[in-house]
């Protein structure tokens, strides 16, 4: 899989490589778009959460939304619903509040 942007925590650098990870990031971002959003929500959500990924996260740029999954706490379903004009934050990246305007603004 070739995920939009991934997230590596310092503990598990050693899956990184000069030919690519050699394991699951912790954090997955996919950015939906028409041509591949089925298969962002289904097939490779079930692959991540599948290889040891921690976080989805699949952002929407049509409904301003990014849906926040937590894969020890339930693969089939978001842990949270991101509205645009909402900040949040993720246990993997403690004490950093992230805005989600930001990742719709143009």
């Amino acid at each position: 899989m070739q995920p939009d942007l991934l997230f590596v925590a310092r503990a598990n650098l050693g899956i990184l490589s000069d030919d690519g990870a050699h394991g699951a990031p912790d954090l997955v971002i996919e950015v939906l778009s028409s041509s591949t959003a089925q298969l962002d929500k289904k097939r490779k959500r079930l692959i991540y959460a599948r290889a040891g990924v921690k976080e989805l996260w699949l952002v929407d740029p049509l409904l301003l939304q990014i849906q926040r999954y937590d894969f020890a706490r339930d693969v089939a379903r978001p842990v949270q619903l991101i509205e645009e004009v909402e900040t949040f934050s993720t246990p993997l990246l403690p004490g950093l509040t992230l805005s989600a305007a930001e990742f719709f603004r143009r």
